[in-house]
């Protein structure tokens, strides 16, 4: 059976919807049933479960349950909607450990066909997130996020990776500009996506590699541009000035087929 729900956990789970308490705790939330089976799937690092009783009572709650090895704790309905960042989190609340690594570390992580994504300023927290999905789908070896990057473990960007946080080695870095120079040191290519650049489709990535996205708003920073090899552009349709840019997301989700699943 699942212990009562204390005061002074209640507390600290629902200081995790700021980027203060989960730099404090180290730990994330994951919101509802569906988070929590991707979670449990990927064998993420689970802290504790919170769930209502009738969220227990149903066969998705209990077979979800039954997985579970971290503490199990229970409380009433409005208690777990004032820990979540979500309306309706469908009875289940989980935390988890943030896994960051250090940016040092990855260099050393590159093989021969080693890949890296970098996002250099990509605010919007739903971007992000989709971009970690895209990135785990098609087998990128790390993500990192650079200065002006939403938080990679905020709760709009947990929910758009929709359980990419847990299939690959995910980074912050102060300054890419070191990290593009050691990630040069073993051997790989440098590419960002531009205005100015080799048309996607005539693109020829080399491995090992790191691909570089901006924001939508300002697009690759001086530090990026300056030690690129290659930026990739992607031509929309003449004439069309209502669409002055394309969403980062989606671009990004192109350049990535092209960068590893081509």
């Amino acid at each position: 059976m699942p212990a009562p729900l204390s005061n002074r956990l209640r507390k600290a789970i629902a200081s995790l919807r700021r980027r203060r308490g989960r730099q404090r705790h180290n730990q994330t939330l994951v919101e509802g049933p569906r988070a929590l089976r991707a979670a449990l799937d990927a064998d993420a690092p689970l802290v504790s479960v919170v769930v209502t009783p009738d969220a227990q009572a149903t066969p998705e709650g209990q077979a979800l349950l039954a997985r579970v090895t971290a503490p199990v704790y229970e409380t009433d309905a409005d208690t777990l909607a004032s820990l979540a960042d979500v309306e309706t989190p469908q009875g289940m609340v989980a935390v988890a450990e943030r896994r960051l690594r250090a940016p040092e570390e990855l260099p050393g992580r590159l093989d021969d066909a080693g890949t890296v994504l970098l996002l250099d300023g990509v605010q919007d927290p739903g971007n992000v997130g989709t971009l970690l999905r895209t990135a785990a789908w098609f087998g990128a070896d790390a993500v990192v996020a650079g200065p002006g990057t939403a938080g990679l473990y905020g709760p709009k960007v947990m929910r758009a990776a929709a359980g990419g946080h847990w299939a690959l080695p995910l980074s912050r870095a102060e300054a890419l500009g070191p990290l593009l120079d050691a990630l040069r040191r073993r051997g790989a290519s440098l590419y960002g996506a531009d205005l100015q650049g080799i048309e996607a489709r005539s693109w020829r990535p080399a491995r090992p590699s790191a691909l570089a996205l901006g924001s939508e708003a300002h697009g690759l920073s001086a530090a990026v541009l300056d030690r690129l090899d290659a930026a990739v552009l992607l031509r929309g349709a003449p004439h069309r000035p209502a669409a002055e840019s394309l969403n980062v997301a989606v671009a990004g989700g192109i350049l990535l087929y092209e960068w590893l699943g081509a």
